[in-house]
Order: structure tokens, then C-alpha cells, then sequence
């Protein structure tokens, strides 16, 4: 039971899933280092509100953990990455140590948690799991839940908090349209640049040089977990997404670009970032003129 269930040779990327009853014996286990995450968020009017769905029901021990307000809310962007001293703070607050074991999983879909695991991942996480199956699958398994209101661990030790981000998993809008002139203007084939949104809303409307994998796709229909391997290999062939290349992917506000992220890493990809602002950054911005040899120089970023 003490045996790690992946070793950091197999999983050189700090992403991986994990299944329900390996969950369990890694908490029967007793890891010290074993930190259970929660990160259920819905948008919308008519969603429901993720503090309510944890007092119902939550894997003990569990802290919340917000992409909404553990982001950089001066942007009037959705939820993109704070800087590193801010994010550092708030892992001080929910306790969670750069060389902890990291579970992260939602309550009945898979939607954050990649967003959550690419979080901690940029800041030198290298062991960042998503429970597979969600709580529903938990719950309907029959195993324990606690109730109850999300609490602060305020962790005001010195040591596992040296966090360091590493910019190659991030694009600005600056890089990634540079990027983008690469591909579209430069005819550079070391890229994949994708947009994850639905088909009907990237056709109104993508960054240049971008095309469509649609995140859902990667998940099985109920949404709640990951397709295997094989099926997410034939998918990206499906749509011509080299894992070989640099993959670059964008969505409507930096989320679910995640989930084809995470699905890339597990067949392998070796090279991926997230455009944080994404297609909400970028509607706002306009679009860039490649056609002019200064479109860089006059573009409003």
C-alpha cells in the first residue's frame, strides 16, 4: 500500500489520474504528504454554489480551493494565474506544500480540476493527480463523505512553500500571437496551436493560426472522467494534433484548454502551455494585423 502508485519516471509531466479505490488505499495508507483538494466550480445563474455542494458533501480532510478567487483579479479577466508571491500566499492558506501529493477532483464532472493541476504544476508541483470518476463515482461506490463548511489550514511554517513558476507552460497574449505570426506568417511546423471550444464557437471566431480539438471529446460522455489512452491518441489524430509539436491551447477564459492539456500529457506530449487570457483576452484586444511588417509595434496590447 505504501508503494507509490506512479513513480516520477512514469510520470515526468506531475500529471495523472487516479481511480477511486487507488484513492482509497492511498488514504488508508496514511501518506503524510497527502493533501485532498476539492475544486468544484460552476458558472452560470442557475448552477449551484461549490461551498454548498462541499458542506453536502466532501472526501475528509478536503480543502476548497477557488480558481475564481485564487487568481489575479485586477485583469477583469475570468480566473487567470496570480503572481507568484499571491499564489504562494494562498497555498500557505489552504496548506498545500510544493512536495505534497496532490488529488484533485470535482463533485460530479470534470471541468477545473486540469485547470487546478496545471496551477500547481506551473509552480513546481511534480505530483498532481485527478480522481477519476469524480465524487459521484466515490459516492455511488458507497465510501465515505464528511459535511461541512471549507476551512483554512493558514500554514505559517517556512519550509515546502518555495514556489517558482515556470513561464514555459504560459503564453501572454504577446507571446501567443507571436506565436500565432509564426505559424500563420513564418510557416513555423514546430507548433500545434489549438482552440478547445466548441466547433460553432470557434468557427465565429478564433486567435490566428488556431484550430479546433474540442475539450469534451477527451471525456467520457457523463463528463466525469478521462477517455483511456488509446481512445485519446486516436482523437488527436482525429484531428491532426501532434503531440511531437510545442501544443499551445486556448479556450474561452483558460479552463478547459486544461482538460486537452492533461489529455495530451497522458499520451505523452512533452511540450504544452495554456494562453491564460485566451479567447476572452483576446475578443477584447482585436485582432492583430500579420499583413503589416509592424503589426507588433501597433497592436493595443
Amino acid at each position: 500500500i505504501n508503494k507509490p502508485l506512479i513513480t516520477m519516471e512514469e510520470n515526468k509531466s506531475g500529471v495523472s489520474l487516479i481511480e477511486t479505490e487507488e484513492l482509497n488505499e492511498l488514504i488508508k495508507s496514511g501518506q503524510n504528504n497527502l493533501k485532498l483538494v476539492c475544486a468544484s466550480w460552476y458558472i452560470g445563474k442557475d448552477q449551484p454554489d461549490p461551498i454548498e455542494k462541499f458542506d453536502e458533501a466532501h472526501i475528509a480532510g478536503s480543502v476548497y480551493f477557488s480558481i475564481s478567487e485564487i487568481a489575479n483579479k485586477s485583469t477583469g479577466l475570468l480566473a487567470t494565474l496570480q503572481e507568484k508571491e499571491d499564489f504562494t500566499r494562498e497555498m500557505r492558506r489552504l496548506g498545500i506544500k510544493k512536495s505534497d501529493t496532490v488529488v484533485v477532483y470535482e463533485h460530479d464532472r470534470i471541468y477545473v480540476s486540469p485547470r487546478v493541476s496545471w496551477m500547481l504544476r506551473i509552480h513546481g508541483h511534480k505530483d498532481v493527480r485527478i480522481l477519476n470518476g469524480c465524487l459521484k463515482k466515490w459516492i455511488e461506490e458507497g465510501r465515505p463523505t464528511a459535511t461541512g463548511k471549507p476551512e483554512d489550514v493558514n500554514d505559517v511554517s517556512e519550509d515546502g512553500y518555495d514556489y517558482e513558476r515556470n513561464d514555459s507552460m504560459y503564453d501572454s497574449l504577446r507571446t501567443v500571437l507571436r506565436k500565432a505570426y509564426s505559424v500563420k506568417v513564418e510557416n513555423n511546423d514546430t507548433l500545434d496551436l489549438i482552440d478547445v471550444r466548441k466547433p460553432d464557437h470557434v468557427n465565429k471566431g478564433t486567435l490566428p493560426g488556431f484550430r479546433n480539438s474540442y475539450c469534451e471529446k477527451y471525456l467520457t460522455e457523463d463528463l466525469t472522467k478521462f477517455r483511456s489512452k488509446e481512445e485519446i491518441q486516436q482523437i488527436l489524430n482525429d484531428d491532426g494534433v501532434n503531440i511531437s509539436k510545442q501544443l499551445v491551447f486556448s479556450c474561452g477564459a483558460g479552463i478547459t484548454a486544461c482538460i486537452n492539456e492533461v489529455a495530451a500529457l497522458l499520451v505523452g506530449a512533452k511540450d504544452t502551455s495554456i494562453y491564460d487570457g485566451s479567447y476572452q483576452e483576446y475578443s477584447k484586444k482585436g485582432e492583430a494585423d500579420f499583413s503589416r511588417p509592424d503589426w507588433e509595434e501597433v497592436y493595443q496590447y
